[in-house]
């Protein structure tokens, strides 16, 4: 599908009260976690924890290649990807936290 005709679908479905995100979930066929994660990220980059806690979704890292794998396929230039900083935790222990993004096709953040 086109860029042009998924502008047209979406203008005609919004009345029905379907986002654009939400209507591409369903396009692309998207599991539920998938389509959680997705409609989440397209929001705005968030932590792991808050993906977990907000989206009910266990292995983001395998959710995020599955929905990379379908953004592709449907020719969706869009691809999830993680940012892995240093973070300490309650008991003052060195780790890592991962944030996760939807990127544009060169890298750039495409939801703010």
């Amino acid at each position: 599908m086109h860029a042009q005709q998924l502008d047209q679908l979406a203008a005609e479905v919004s009345a029905a009260g379907i986002s654009r995100p939400e209507l591409e979930s369903l396009l692309y066929q998207l599991s539920g976690q998938q389509r959680r994660l997705f409609l989440r990220l397209v929001r705005g980059p968030a932590d792991t924890v808050a993906i977990r806690r907000e989206c009910s979704v266990g292995n983001i890292s395998e959710c995020a290649i599955a929905l990379n794998e379908k953004l592709a396929a449907a020719g969706d230039p869009r691809r999830v990807v993680c940012e892995v900083q240093p973070h300490v935790n309650a008991y003052g222990e060195q780790g890592k936290l991962g944030t996760w993004r939807l990127v544009g096709g060169r890298g750039e953040l495409v939801a703010a």
